[in-house]
């Protein structure tokens, strides 16, 4: 009954269930993911995001943690793999960038309206500073976009 309680625990945080049963690989690369798709998502201030990215992360490593504990006591043997290949990021420079370039122009839109009126309208400098800190990460993102998009192209 505490184990039942204190899997349940675990399940609740991304990845730890499998590091609990042992499962290294998998679990470190779902906590990851999730917690750097949140982190990512509120830098890019793309905050409207988090729920369409990360709760279905969050379900899968939930009711993935569940499945391999049945398929274990079921007597099966499972084997630490990692959920995706690393090959997705690396192989499809085109995708990578603009999926790079589509986030960052979202986080563009997101943080100049606001920032872009008040400073127009002279309400303090300080605002200019938060417009352009709130800008250099969906700008890089932008460029980064780009970059990938262009060298996809020459080969």
């Amino acid at each position: 009954m505490i184990r039942d309680i204190l899997f349940f625990c675990f399940s609740l945080i991304p990845g730890a269930a499998h590091m609990s049963m042992g499962f290294f690989k998998r679990g470190v690369q779902l906590m990851i993911t999730t917690i750097g798709a949140f982190s990512l998502l509120i830098s890019f201030n793309t905050e409207q995001l988090v729920a369409v990215v990360c709760l279905p992360l969050w379900f899968f490593s939930f009711f993935d943690g569940y499945n391999i504990r049945r398929q274990i006591a079921a007597g099966n043997t499972i084997k630490d793999e990692e959920v995706y290949s690393y090959d997705i990021f690396f192989n499809n420079k085109k995708y990578l960038g603009l999926g790079l370039l589509l986030l960052g122009l979202i986080g563009l839109i997101n943080s100049l309206p606001n920032s872009l009126i008040i400073s127009l309208f002279g309400v303090r400098s300080q605002n200019i500073y938060w417009m352009l800190r709130r800008s250099i990460v969906p700008l890089f993102l932008i460029i980064i976009g780009l970059y990938l998009l262009i060298k996809s192209r020459k080969k």
